[in-house]
Order: structure tokens, then C-alpha cells, then sequence
């Protein structure tokens, strides 16, 4: 008699890769996919990232000696220090809480990080670094947050089928740091990257390599806001870097919510937002839409593997929920929470749905782009054609697109020209 062989169970990153084409793990939920994305586009292999091909190389790079100047208290017995720095405390000071003020912000954060754990914003291109971690004495340059996210959109974005879109976004990413390259602070992030452990040759990225894409047409809305946001002329290449930072991330959740969606064969579903119109009844369906979306992404990762690890599933579970909360698209980071819009969200919506010069009716943004676009709910016609308004009564939802109206208003997103006539522009988003 034949023993029958022991099937083996698959990890999170493999479930999540069949799922979503990538790997989503609450250690890299937040701000950190978009951090990986400009990693990949602006530390590869040549000096044009996005060169055809199937095999993703980078050069990594740890900016460990800037890092751990500002977030580790051994830095003072780094040998690196009085090799590069003056022998003036106070010049050191200075140096350590200028970088301190660069730092990438941790939404869970209540403590001071340890050095790996934090991040630079990559306002100039020298500032774009990798994880690094500390192993016995040496510097090692390995995956802790950027954990696959980032790479599945920059595999969406290079494998875009649209050649004319694919090299608008070329461009517009070869552009978007020209303004600061020969800035103070790029000259002194080049040096502090100059004195750091990184690469010495590219190194072959499997994570970026076993990513899918081209698995939906979802994509395209994604390559259509990095576009959008790419060609903002007016805005400054901080806003724009944060958009395409901010794009990546809701995106990201928002197909998160699809795909497990469709793995179960429900239909697309969608994101109800409660924007401050005062109703509990509305605040309880946010909620419960929130709970609902969690379990249908645990029910979808159990499918395709339905002896996961526990630690494995609530991984790719809490990515959702982390992503969205650092992100602007849940109300807080604990407690109870439910689906909102803060004004940082929306600006980042906004550049990234309308061209620049461009300006929309806000019954049109919120119908075509919050609904029709992205499967956010907000007002009356989007919760009439999704079907809402035959449990909900039709006036909270009128009276919620009223007070995103006001938001965005005073946010300067919107021009209220009559009272029949308020238009969404991202000029005043940039």
C-alpha cells in the first residue's frame, strides 16, 4: 500500500502572489509600498528602470550611516564618525535633527524607532534607501518592510500594454526629481548615502520577479493616475512624490478588496465612506463594510489555502487595514474603525483622477470617479446604483456627499463658482 505524499502547505507570500499578484504583508503595509516602488524605479540595474525585460535587478542601498547618526545610540562608537564628521558636537547635533525632521512617518509609532526601523522620505533621489538591518556587527542589506508591495506596481507599471501611456510615465518619472538635483539638501543626502553599506553590483530581486501582473483591467486605473499625477506641472516634486506614494497605497487596498472579491465570485462590491454626515446608521455600515471587506479577504486567502498559518493569513489581512488607516481611508489606526476620506486622501484622489488644467462638476468626481472609477460610495447616485438606498434611507447618503462637499471645499479642492455649480481641480491640490 502506497503512503500518499504529505502536501505542503503554502506561506503567505505564495497565497498572496495567486491572490493579488503580489505580496501584501502587514509589515509592509502603510507607506512602505510606495518607498519600494521608487526604489525599483530609481535604483536599478540602468539608468532606465523600466527596460524591457523579465529579470528586475537594483542596487540597494541602506543609508545606515545617516540613519543610525539619528536613531541609534552606539552611533557615537561607529568608526565611521570621526572619519566623516567634524569633531564639533554641535555640528553633529545640528546634522542629527535635520534627518530627524526627513523621517518617513510611522503611523503606529509611539515610541522613538530603532535605526532600521526607520525610513528618510525620499524628498531628493539620494534619499531613496533600502531595509537594512544590523547582524552580528555587520551590515546587512535584507527585506524587513519592503516586502513586495511596491514591486507589484512597478510590475504593473512596467508591463503596462499601453506603449504610449508606459512612455508618458517614463518620462514623467525620468522628470520628477530634476528640480532638486543640484539642491542642498541632494548634495548632503549624496554624501551621507556616499558613507553608507549598499551594493556593490545589482542584485536579482526575486520578490520583483515572481510578481504577476496584467491580471485585470483595474490596472489601468492605477497606470492612469501614476500618469495623471506624473504630468501635474504646477505641482512640486514633493507633492507629486507624495501622490504617487499615497496612489500606490489605496490603490493597492482597494484592489486588495477586488480580487479577494472576485476569488470568491461575489461582485465587485464596494468602499462605503462615512465623510461626517452625523448618521450612527451610516457609521454602523461603514463599519460593517469595513468588517465585511477583512473577512472576505481571510475567506479568499483560506480558499487557496486552506491550512494557513493563522500569523500567515492576518498578515495579508491586516495589510488592508494598516494600508488604508496610514493612508487616510479609515478614520483612525486603533479603536473601532470604518472607511472615511481625510483631506490628504482626497488631494492625493485628485491629482492623480484629473489632468492637470482640467477642472470636474463634484456630482460627476463623486459619481464617475469615487464610484464609477475607484467603487468608493459616498453619495445618493452611488448608493442608488449599488443598491444601498433600499436599506439606508436616500437622504444620509445626500446629506454625506453634502459634507464631503464641505470638506473639500474648505480644503480648496473644490471652487464653489453659484450654488449650482462646485468643481473639483487639482491646481489648488498641488
Amino acid at each position: 500500500m502506497k503512503n500518499n505524499p504529505v502536501q505542503r502547505v503554502r506561506k503567505g507570500p505564495e497565497v498572496s502572489r495567486e491572490l493579488f499578484g503580489g505580496v501584501l504583508d502587514f509589515d509592509a503595509a502603510g507607506h512602505y509600498p510606495g518607498l519600494e516602488l521608487l526604489n525599483f524605479i530609481y535604483c536599478g540595474e540602468e539608468e532606465n528602470s523600466f527596460a524591457v525585460g523579465d529579470v528586475v535587478k537594483i542596487r540597494r542601498r541602506s543609508h545606515d550611516f545617516g540613519r543610525k547618526l539619528v536613531w541609534d545610540s552606539d552611533f557615537k562608537s561607529d568608526p565611521r564618525r570621526h572619519d566623516v564628521l567634524l569633531d564639533d558636537a554641535s555640528a553633529e547635533d545640528a546634522l542629527r535633527e535635520l534627518l530627524r525632521c526627513l523621517q518617513l512617518e510611522i503611523p503606529s509609532g509611539t515610541k522613538e524607532p530603532k535605526w532600521s526601523r526607520a525610513h528618510f522620505f525620499p524628498y531628493t533621489p539620494s534619499l531613496i534607501h533600502w531595509d537594512a538591518r544590523d547582524r552580528s556587527g555587520r551590515i546587512k542589506l535584507e527585506r524587513l518592510y519592503l516586502r513586495g508591495g511596491g514591486a507589484l506596481a512597478f510590475k504593473i507599471l512596467r508591463s503596462d500594454p499601453n506603449t504610449d501611456r508606459l512612455q508618458r510615465i517614463i518620462a514623467g518619472f525620468n522628470r520628477l526629481y530634476s528640480p532638486t538635483i543640484e539642491s542642498p539638501l541632494e548634495i548632503l543626502a549624496a554624501f551621507i548615502n556616499d558613507q553608507s553599506k549598499k551594493d556593490e553590483e545589482p542584485r536579482l530581486d526575486e520578490i520583483a520577479n515572481a510578481t504577476r501582473a496584467n491580471i485585470d483591467e483595474f490596472e489601468s486605473v492605477y497606470c492612469d493616475g501614476i500618469l495623471n499625477i506624473l504630468e501635474q506641472d504646477g505641482a512640486t516634486s514633493v507633492a507629486k512624490v507624495r501622490a504617487v506614494m499615497g496612489w500606490t497605497a489605496l490603490w493597492l487596498v482597494l484592489m486588495q478588496n477586488k480580487r479577494a472579491r472576485f476569488s470568491l465570485g461575489l461582485d465587485e462590491g464596494n468602499i462605503i465612506c462615512d465623510c461626517g454626515a452625523s448618521s450612527p446608521q451610516l457609521r454602523r455600515v461603514a463599519q460593517r463594510c469595513l468588517q465585511e471587506v477583512l473577512s472576505n479577504i481571510v475567506d479568499a486567502v483560506e480558499k487557496v489555502e486552506p491550512n494557513i498559518a493563522n500569523a500567515q493569513r492576518n498578515k495579508i489581512r491586516s495589510f488592508f487595514w494598516a494600508t488604508a488607516a496610514a493612508n487616510g481611508i479609515l478614520n483612525a489606526w486603533r479603536g473601532r474603525k470604518h472607511f472615511t476620506l481625510s483631506v490628504d486622501a482626497l488631494e492625493m484622489i485628485v491629482l492623480a483622477t484629473i489632468p492637470a488644467d482640467k477642472e470636474m462638476p463634484f456630482e460627476r468626481f463623486v459619481d464617475d470617479v469615487l464610484y464609477g472609477r475607484l467603487g468608493i460610495t459616498v453619495g445618493r447616485g452611488a448608493a442608488e446604483l449599488s443598491g444601498l438606498i433600499n436599506s439606508i434611507d436616500a437622504s444620509i447618503f445626500e446629506e454625506n456627499e453634502a459634507q464631503l462637499a464641505l470638506q473639500m471645499i474648505a480644503a480648496g479642492l473644490v471652487t464653489q463658482y453659484s450654488d449650482a455649480t462646485r468643481m473639483v481641480s487639482p491646481r489648488t491640490a498641488l
